[in-house]
């Protein structure tokens, strides 16, 4: 539907020229002195549109009808006039309106610094709205506001990345993500906040939607009204996974290359005597003797020590790696060959499910092949009555997982914490490196590894390889 709209200087003028219409009708009939004065009143009125054309047209319209009745003698009929009178009374109008000219011009002067103070501000408050929705839209940290209830106001896209809620999911809700042993510290530092006070990057952990629980950084900081009275609260979030994962990595780095120097002093130093007693002791048990049985013991033991420090020797830093591109498909395949007739043996079955087969990674081959053999080993020795090793890769973005799971007997928690220090082990005839070793080749290769046990229902590793990208070869 369609109106038909005026505009507004038309329906000015027309008001004007009814209103003047009106007035001299009236005079005409009754020429009082009040109604005289009601042409003083169309003037005043002109002055509310701010228009000089208004102000004067108004004004000549009032002096005409003056002058119109001054002529046909009927002006003021009801009291004494004398000719003069006309000119006071013209030059009264002119007066009210050059004052009202004035006024007009006063009152547009004003209007307009006030609009262009009232635009600069309004400019300026988008843009502090602007910066304030891209900081809260695009901040790589978790920002959330919440209301005094604890209840969910509303949340930024990085807030669903870390947490794994969306917003449609906890808006006006509030979601478990506080780690049920740390309530106490939390509505703690809640009700500080509540206060007023302002809690800036401390360190605690939170709960996930899949009931992860991740180290984070958090600062509260109140909102408040302007009656300084707080009525919400505004918090940002940052995952520490990473940073953690980077600091654990940097101690275990020093830590590999510390026992890497002291394994290669160390190899060598007793790899020179131990080829001499070997020597010796080969001769002895080559010629029949009642020591026989001592030196078949004394050489098992020298293996031993042997096998120790060649595991010393893989602990410090290879000089010699060649990383180049190869297809991961044929490391793993090469691999379970080498276990098919164990398996066979001890009734192992491997279950393999790869997205790998045509997937390259840049790496030695021989030291993944190397972490591969130590890892299906340690498997097959905790199923000695058969079982099932479960074999899966996985390809992401930049990298690859490899997670392997056996059923075996599995590793009690208070022994998981030791397994991969120098030297730990739980097997008669292990050194107690082999972890070590396969955590020193992953570093190499920017690697990582991972290890979980159950007692009674195995033990699973997961490890990750980057992928092979242009450029890479060195």
């Amino acid at each position: 539907m369609y109106y038909f709209r005026f505009h507004p200087a038309i329906i000015m003028y027309s008001f004007f020229i009814c209103y003047y219409a009106y007035i001299a009708y009236i005079t005409s009939i009754e020429p009082a002195v009040i109604n005289y004065l009601f042409l003083f009143l169309g003037i005043i009125v002109s002055f509310i549109y701010y228009s000089y054309i208004a102000i004067v047209i108004s004004t000549l319209m009032s002096i005409t009808i003056v002058l119109y009745f001054y002529v046909s003698n009927t002006l003021f009929t009801s009291v004494t006039f004398v000719k003069l009178d006309i000119v006071y009374f013209i030059l009264f109008t002119l007066i009210t309106m050059i004052i009202l000219l004035y006024c007009a011009h006063f009152s547009k002067k004003l209007i307009a610094i006030t609009t262009v103070k009232m635009n600069k501000t309004e400019d300026e408050l988008y843009s502090a709205q602007e910066y304030l929705q891209s900081f809260f839209t695009y901040n790589r940290d978790a920002i959330a506001v919440f209301s005094l209830d604890g209840k969910v106001i509303k949340v930024n896209d990085a807030f669903e990345q870390i947490y794994g809620w969306k917003a449609e999911e906890i808006v006006g809700k509030a979601i478990p993500f506080i780690p049920a042993g740390l309530k106490g510290d939390a509505e703690s530092r809640l009700e500080r906040v509540k206060k007023g006070e302002k809690l800036v990057a401390f360190e605690t952990q939170d709960k996930r939607k899949d009931g992860k629980i991740i180290d984070v950084e958090i600062t509260v900081s109140p909102i408040f009204n302007r009656d300084q009275q707080v009525v919400a609260l505004f918090g940002i979030s940052r995952d520490l996974t990473e940073e953690k994962e980077t600091e654990k990595f940097l101690r275990q780095k020093d830590k590999l290359s510390l026992a890497g120097e002291m394994a290669a002093g160390i190899a060598h130093e007793i790899r020179n005597p131990l080829t001499s007693l070997n020597g010796f002791i080969q001769l002895i048990h080559e010629d029949s003797s009642r020591y026989h049985s001592y030196t078949t013991i004394m050489l098992s033991e020298l293996n031993r020590i042997n096998s120790i420090v060649g595991e010393f020797l893989l602990l410090a830093k290879p000089h010699d790696t060649i990383m180049q591109k190869h297809a991961f498909s044929t490391i793993l395949n090469d691999v379970i060959l080498l276990f098919e007739s164990e398996c066979v043996l001890k009734n192992v079955v491997v279950k393999t499910q790869t997205e790998a087969r045509h997937t390259y990674i840049c790496c030695d081959a021989n030291q993944i092949k190397q972490v591969l053999i130590n890892l299906l080993k340690n498997a097959l020795e905790a199923m000695p009555s058969g079982g099932e090793i479960h074999l899966n890769v996985t390809q992401h973005t930049k990298d690859l997982t490899i997670f392997i799971k056996d059923t075996g007997v599995g590793i009690p928690s208070n022994l998981l914490t030791h397994i991969q220090k120098p030297f730990f082990t739980t097997k008669p005839s292990g050194t107690g490196l082999g972890l070590v070793v396969i955590k020193n080749i992953l570093y190499q290769h920017k690697g990582t590894f991972e290890i979980k046990s159950t007692v009674g229902e195995g033990t699973s590793v997961t490890l990750t390889i980057p992928l092979w990208e242009q450029g890479m070869n060195h």
